[in-house]
């Protein structure tokens, strides 16, 4: 078994996930990308051990949101799930009424994101694993 936290990006975008991936691997993360959501589904349910997913809102297909609704339906535990947003209409409280972890919004700072995943979610994730 590995140690490190193993993290799903999920965005349309590959430079933003090529940033990311490269970012978390840095910091000690493992990290799988999906660039849909339909991708990411399936990602996890050949990947359970993830413990992070962090999901674009506005994606082709299947909204971030629509996403954490269908691991919500699938998987009765799911991954700490944060939806990454440029939209001042979402809100964290929406995300978090639907069994997210919370929102980071765009533009990133991803000193921000790596506080929330040490700082947050090590306790929680070292409280279930």
């Amino acid at each position: 078994m590995n140690d490190k936290i193993l993290i799903l990006i999920v965005d349309d975008e590959e430079e933003l996930l090529e940033m990311f991936k490269e970012c978390f691997e840095m910091s000690g993360f493992r990290a799988l990308t999906a660039s849909s959501a339909s991708a990411g589904l399936q990602i996890y349910k050949n990947n359970q051990e993830i413990q992070v997913i962090i999901s674009d809102s506005e994606m082709m297909g299947m909204s971030g949101l629509d996403f954490l609704k269908n691991l919500k339906e699938i998987y009765t535990k799911i991954p700490n799930f944060y939806l990454s947003t440029g939209s001042v209409e979402k809100s964290d409280a929406a995300v978090k009424l639907l069994g997210g972890s919370g929102l980071f919004l765009k533009p990133f700072d991803i000193d921000e994101i790596l506080f929330s995943l040490f700082v947050k979610d090590m306790a929680f994730i070292s409280i279930l694993y």
